[in-house]
């Protein structure tokens, strides 16, 4: 079942076809190819196609685009453009002044008056145009993209963790299973049997809470990107780890290319280039200085953060197949009738749990990744 269609969906609509829909696209229909549409507008969420669907569908998004186009309508492009507009406010609320002499009238007046100046003042020092309005909402929009993907990224952790929990509640039922046994040789208290059974019910609380933040965060991230709360989409795998591209990084060309994209010091040097006084301008100028230090230690904290994960990963992985030799001995053993059944569950929960260690790590190398890739994007904290 689908669930968006583009704006051509209300003519749809008009002319009496049926259109399954949760929301309307921001871009006309021929903005993207067919292809592309039938894509975003599946029931089906892929990985790849967040910060799309991010751009057509989200609502902040959407609101942003409006707000923006009323911003143009309103006050024009250029910084003169708004600071005219101010002027033209100004002397509008001077012109409504009544000059009446009783009291209330005096005070209207003033009041006017007062506001009138605020709007000169802001004429004077506004430092704003459509480009610094047009890239916040750009960075607002990346910002919004790069949670989205975080909140998918997130739905397979908690997926994880209760996957974790369940081979944790393994381990405690074979542990109140073996007191039990052993109290009815008479080797254990009934004060440890209820202890063990006391852990396996706390683990069962623990599985029902990382179920429901499992469904609060599918809940939060279809949303985001234009289903409603209550819609079904399949949620396709994360993507594999590309170690790859891990390999070839150039910290210090992605710095540059950092400082370059970055948007909160794209807008500092506009407002730079816009400002009409010699101390606004020295202010904005250390500003922009200490925007471009920031992202530069932003992007190689981030980095450091990557290897770290990285790293990480790889011990995960030569942990796994250690874990998975042992079970393989186990097993002869096993066959062998030289262990018991209570041992060969111990190897086999530690292979079990180290093979979700490894998807932990990826996970989390993912997320490092990810956050990397945005910082050098444009989101570098610069401040």
């Amino acid at each position: 079942m689908k669930r968006k269609v583009c704006m051509c969906g209300i003519l749809a609509c008009v002319m009496g076809i049926s259109v399954p829909m949760a929301a309307l696209a921001s871009s006309p229909e021929f903005s993207r190819t067919q292809e592309e549409w039938e894509r975003l507008q599946d029931n089906i969420l892929e990985y790849e196609e967040i910060a799309d669907l991010i751009h057509e569908y989200n609502v902040t998004v959407q609101n942003n685009q409006y707000e923006y186009q009323q911003f143009l309508n309103d006050y024009g492009t250029t910084r003169t453009d708004v600071s005219n507009e101010y002027l033209k406010l100004a002397s509008d609320l001077e012109s409504s002044k009544s000059g009446g002499d009783t009291a209330s009238e005096k005070v209207s007046d003033l009041q006017l008056e007062l506001q009138a100046k605020s709007l000169r003042e802001q004429a004077d020092d506004n430092i704003e145009d459509s480009h610094t309005y047009y890239l916040t909402y750009e960075q607002a929009e990346d910002n919004l993209a790069m949670s989205a993907q975080s909140k998918f990224i997130a739905y397979y952790d908690y997926q994880l963790q209760l996957d974790e929990a369940e081979a944790t509640q393994q381990t405690l039922e074979d542990a109140y299973n073996l007191m039990v046994l052993k109290q009815q040789a008479g080797t254990a208290t009934q004060a440890e049997v209820l202890t063990a059974l006391e852990a396996v019910q706390t683990q069962d609380n623990t599985e029902e809470t990382l179920r429901q933040q499992i469904e609060s965060t599918r809940q939060s991230l279809i949303v985001m990107l234009g289903w409603n709360g209550s819609d079904e989409p399949e949620i396709r795998d994360l993507p594999a780890v590309d170690l790859s591209a891990m390999e070839t990084i150039d910290l210090e060309a992605d710095q540059e290319s950092a400082v370059e994209n970055n948007y909160t010091l794209q807008i500092n040097q506009r407002k730079y280039e816009n400002a009409a006084t010699d101390a606004r301008r020295d202010d904005l100028a250390k500003t922009i200085e200490s925007n471009r230090k920031n992202i530069r230690v932003s992007v190689a904290s981030a980095y450091q953060s990557l290897q770290t994960s990285r790293l990480s990963y790889e011990q995960a992985v030569s942990d796994q197949i250690a874990a998975s030799r042992d079970l393989e001995l186990a097993q002869q053993k096993w066959n062998a009738g030289m262990i018991t059944q209570y041992e060969w569950n111990e190897y086999s929960v530690t292979a079990e749990t180290k093979e979700l260690a490894v998807r932990r790590a990826e996970i989390d190398l993912l997320q490092a990744y990810e956050t990397y890739q945005w910082y050098v994007n444009g989101l570098a904290s610069a401040e």
